[in-house]
């Protein structure tokens, strides 16, 4: 770029539009965005009037450089319906978060080519707007438009959201297969990745199996699904088959390793796998895999190893360190511990509810409930806000969510008479309540009446009256599920003959015939 400065200088009586532009394009291209910026007003400055070419590089600045700014002098063009410049927009826009303006940008472009559909359905993936994502796509099919690789894989990638139906992946699974880009590296992965976190790991290794070739992302996508879904002996099968096949590693590929030892207990395997990324891979741990390490020491027990392991850490532990262990604080209730965490994580994160939430559990489980009201008293003082726990189910392509004891569903009367019904045969079963759950100071029975109207319980009784015997059925929870309940959906999977999957905070648990697949390690 020195270089290209001197000849810059020496060009000053013959410098034009041209010259601005291909030397604005090379400090964008070096990462120079503020340099890139001084010489697109040096420009203007001398009379030069910047070109279609000026404007879709400039803007690929953003956001070093405002897209609002870059706009307003546009719209004394006709250059935003450029589809060049106006899908350079629609992109800058998506990189400050304004989905909104990035949508008007798109509806300027007169003739929108497969690169502006790509990049605005990019903007809707990145904003999690699976609906706005999916009508973008049909819109593109009226319009004749082919999808691409990049087109397929941003609208897959989409129905790996939280609140997309796992029916919607396999839609455009179908369209992959259609227009024959099944094969495709890039969408075979993002199809692995949505089956996945959609909770069915099943396809995603028939897809990954299927694939003529694989990239890292692939094998990162399938060892991380493995992990997630409490399978970890396949996840490091994954594993030792890139080793085998002497494949590159990177740091994602060992925290999926680590994450499937914590989920399976092998305190000793994640160590091994640990030490392996530094001595044999020269992959420095990063946070996150520190934070996969206190998640493994702390699950197990280990609390001691995990503050060990947080005290020689080579930087600061920032917040999801904190948070880990806070949690596992409360899994093994360490009040000591605990506060230890809660403190620098309230440091870290004064307004982040967990904090105060988890800590007030802790006390809660230890009976220790003066100190309890001080947390809450905290919260209000502060006006921290407590996450609620929510549960909700997909039934005929409709969302039903519950709350605690939640009684505004229409169904309400039948799911509760379906929750007394499942009581009595949980009875013969011999299961007896975890009132420790309840992290109120109640009576024994009120106790027991609060445990049996969790959400995940209401979400399950439903799913159960509304879809035929013997079918699947696919929850989703926000917050970690309790102890009860994970002994309760173990019984209740036996009792109706369900599979049933729970995603919650934490990882997926595949109920099956009283069983987990967690093995009542999470």
């Amino acid at each position: 770029m020195e270089e290209a400065f001197k000849l810059f200088t020496l060009m000053a009586e013959t410098r034009n539009v041209v010259s601005f532009t291909a030397l604005i394009g090379g400090y964008v291209q070096n990462g120079n965005n503020d340099k890139a910026a001084i010489l697109f007003s040096e420009m203007r400055k001398d009379g030069f009037d910047p070109n279609d070419f000026t404007y879709s590089t400039i803007l690929t600045a953003a956001p070093m450089i405002s897209p609002y700014l870059i706009h307003c002098l546009l719209i004394k063009t006709r250059y935003e319906c450029f589809p060049s410049v106006g899908t350079a927009l629609l992109d800058a826009y998506t990189k400050v978060g304004n989905i909104q303006a990035a949508s008007m940008a798109f509806e300027k472009i007169e003739e929108k080519d497969i690169v502006a559909w790509s990049a605005m359905l990019g903007s809707y993936a990145q904003a999690g707007d699976t609906e706005g994502s999916i009508k973008l796509f049909k819109a593109m099919a009226r319009e004749g438009v082919v999808p691409n690789e990049f087109t397929l894989s941003s609208i897959i990638n989409v129905c790996a959201g939280i609140t997309a139906a796992v029916d919607q992946g396999r839609q455009f699974h179908a369209e992959s297969i259609k227009f024959r880009q099944q094969d495709n590296i890039c969408v075979s992965s993002a199809l692995i990745t949505m089956y996945a976190k959609k909770g069915s790991i099943e396809n995603a290794y028939k897809v990954f199996q299927k694939q003529s070739a694989r990239d890292l992302v692939s094998w990162n996508s399938m060892i991380s699904g493995f992990a997630q879904h409490g399978y970890g002996k396949s996840a490091l099968d994954i594993f030792r088959d890139m080793e085998a096949r002497g494949l590159e590693m990177d740091e994602i590929t060992f925290i999926g390793v680590i994450m499937a030892c914590t989920h399976t207990g092998l305190v000793e395997e994640g160590k091994r796998y640990f030490n392996l990324m530094v001595k044999n891979h020269g992959i420095c741990p990063t946070m996150e895999v520190y934070a996969c390490m206190v998640d493994l020491y702390g699950r197990a027990g280990k609390l001691e190893e995990a503050m060990k392991l947080i005290n020689g850490m080579p930087f600061e532990p920032d917040a999801m360190v904190w948070r880990i262990l806070l949690g596992v604080c409360r899994v093994h209730r360490n009040v000591e511990l605990g506060e230890i965490a809660a403190e620098n994580l309230i440091k870290l994160e004064p307004q982040d509810s967990a904090a105060y939430v988890l800590l007030s559990n802790i006390y809660a489980a230890a009976g220790e409930w003066e100190k309890k009201g001080r947390i809450r008293k905290l919260m209000d003082d502060r006006k921290v806000k407590k996450e609620a726990g929510l549960s909700w189910i997909q039934v005929k392509n409709k969302v039903h969510a519950f709350i605690a004891s939640d009684t505004t569903h229409s169904l309400s009367d039948q799911i509760y008479r379906k929750l007394e019904e499942i009581k009595l045969k949980l009875k013969e079963k011999g299961y007896v309540p975890d009132t420790n759950f309840v992290l109120h100071d109640l009576e024994h029975e009120h106790k027991e009446a609060l445990l049996a109207q969790h959400s995940e319980k209401l979400a399950i009784a439903f799913g159960l009256i509304s879809t035929p015997d013997g079918s699947p059925l696919q929850i989703v929870k926000n917050l970690r599920v309790c102890g009860d309940c994970h002994t309760v959906i173990k019984l209740v999977s036996e009792i109706e003959g369900r599979n049933i999957v729970v995603r919650d905070s934490n990882r997926f648990h595949h109920f099956k015939g009283g069983s987990c697949s967690c093995g009542d390690f999470w």
